[in-house]
């Protein structure tokens, strides 16, 4: 693999304009970063994260538990366990990424979301050896979107688990019926050898275990530990105590919706926001694990959406004190869980994630919780090597594959006319209006039927432009049709490949494993996206 392109996403349509300010530094989102991902940034934080050892004996003790529930048994000097146990030392931090549990391994952007977060804690750990720095996958086990993750697509087919969710968390999903999808998806992936690898582990996750979470800390074990990552699920109610009172204060007291409300109104002036505040950011998870909304009724009492269950304002203060695993946080506030209960430093996420997480900065000063630099994840596409050079022949250059199909029609028509019709037309227009201009001069009503003409050259260019450039599409039809094609290879389904395509794709495709080489390419500060040559 060799990177043949990198495009600045700044100057992209594939992040939202907030980010596209967040990577230039504007100074107007200031107040909503702590320092900007960088090298400086980074250096900031090293300093100024503190995170006392009373948490981290806690974490540890959960991990160790929550990967033996899964049979996920650590060896001695494995580098998943030292670095699980280097979260006891004071000078050891985590990068962390998190994401919904995607089914045998989630498509192409969990792949570079992951490796970013080791990515930079490589990095870290040789420009200050004498710290220690943890790449952390947050597994979203409490989200209950299943229709979300439960289709994989593969070789440009849909292997769908069609199980019955029951509404409940997706980490406690049941796995005692996916014997099927597995069945489909093996039949589907073919007989190379990578194949059969990814396959043996994929079997080896999802048919032994109880639920989708424990396979899928089991399966992302066996696919990164080589790298050292560290899984956590932190859905247990003793991560979860530590989140007590913002939970008062969110459930009881609506605070967070009041600081969010301000908050917002200062972003919503410039950009489309990506998550708005709710008066009640939890959620109730009861004894089937379904997550449903709470609400604050008007006599000042709970009560669940649905109605199902109802609580007094005491009631509800002691059922929080008692029982902290039943509330789970949204998206506003399960970030502000991330950074209580870990020593991080960073996290990745993709340009919607980003966009939100810079909503979320006042939220934390006012809980007094540590606000991570916030990083735009790896962003690359894969280019088949011979399509390079299919482009190059039709005269145009592999990045043009990036635009949209209408402008990529009428920039191939261009370079093969050698002539744009519209700029022509601009030209003649702009030699009239001299014309005009000059005859004015000469003679008042002179340069008065002057202009009547270029309006009318102007509205008989205009009649004429779609018939021109239906005319010279319809000459080079055939190309357009395989030029078209082409760029379908990058954006399947009309999608950014990213987020369609599987890492088990392209391996099975290439019959190799490529984590590697992409982590060797990668570069976490550059603020591109690559277009690689496989």
């Amino acid at each position: 693999m060799k990177i043949a392109q990198q495009i600045a996403l700044e100057q992209s349509s594939f992040v939202p304009p907030i980010v596209k300010d967040y990577l230039n530094k504007d100074a107007q989102l200031s107040p909503f970063v702590t320092s900007w991902h960088n090298t400086q940034g980074m250096e900031n934080a090293i300093q100024n994260r503190v995170f006392d050892r009373v948490k981290r004996e806690v974490l540890v003790k959960h991990l160790h538990e929550q990967y033996e529930g899964a049979e996920v048994f650590l060896e001695s000097g494995e580098l998943v366990q030292t670095n699980i146990r280097h979260l006891l030392e004071l000078q050891t931090y985590t990068i962390t990424t998190g994401h919904q549990l995607s089914l045998f391994g989630g498509t192409l952007f969990m792949t570079y979301k992951i490796l970013s977060a080791i990515k930079l804690a490589q990095n870290l750990s040789q420009q200050f050896p004498q710290k220690k720095f943890v790449p952390v996958l947050w597994l979203a086990s409490e989200d209950h979107d299943f229709e979300e993750i439960q289709t994989t697509h593969l070789f440009g087919k849909d292997i769908t688990w069609g199980t019955d969710s029951g509404a409940k968390l997706t980490g406690k999903i049941s796995l005692e019926d996916i014997s099927q999808t597995l069945q489909e998806l093996g039949e589907l992936m073919g007989d190379k050898e990578q194949a059969k690898i990814w396959f043996s582990q994929i079997k080896l996750a999802y048919e032994s275990y109880r639920n989708l979470g424990e396979a899928s800390i089991r399966f992302y074990h066996n696919l990164f530990k080589s790298f050292g990552l560290v899984i956590l699920d932190p859905n247990a109610k003793a991560l979860k105590r530590f989140l007590l009172p913002i939970m008062e204060a969110d459930i009881l007291k609506q605070e967070t919706y009041a600081i969010q409300q301000v908050s917002d109104k200062v972003l919503d002036a410039k950009y489309k926001l990506q998550i708005h505040a709710r008066p009640i950011n939890f959620f109730y998870v009861n004894e089937q694990f379904v997550r449903s909304m709470i609400k604050r009724n008007v006599d000042g009492n709970f009560s669940l959406a649905s109605g199902e269950k109802e609580w007094t304002f005491s009631e509800m203060a002691d059922e929080i004190a008692h029982f902290p695993e039943r509330f789970s946080p949204n998206v506003n506030l399960r970030p502000v869980f991330q950074e209580i209960i870990l020593p991080n430093l960073s996290y990745f996420g993709g340009p919607a994630e980003v966009a939100y997480w810079l909503q979320l900065k006042p939220i934390f000063d006012y809980y007094e919780v540590s606000y991570p630099l916030v990083g735009l994840r790896y962003m690359n596409i894969f280019v088949p090597s011979n399509m390079q050079e299919r482009v190059i022949k039709m005269g145009l250059v592999i990045e043009d594959l990036l635009l949209s199909e209408s402008q990529l029609t009428q920039k191939f028509v261009q370079q093969v006319q050698g002539i744009s019709f519209p700029e022509k037309m601009e030209t003649i227009l702009n030699s009239l209006q001299d014309l005009v201009d000059h005859a004015k001069v000469l003679d008042v009503n002179l340069g008065k039927e002057m202009l009547a003409f270029k309006l009318q050259s102007k509205d008989f260019f205009k009649s004429k432009t779609p018939a021109l450039k239906k005319a010279a599409e319809m000459i080079q039809e055939a190309q357009i049709e395989k030029l078209l094609k082409l760029r379908g290879r990058l954006f399947p389904t009309g999608i950014l490949q990213e987020r369609i395509e599987t890492l088990l794709q392209h391996e099975i495709t290439m019959n190799t494993s490529i984590l590697a080489e992409i982590l060797n390419q990668m570069e976490v500060f550059s603020g591109k996206m690559d277009l690689t040559i496989n």
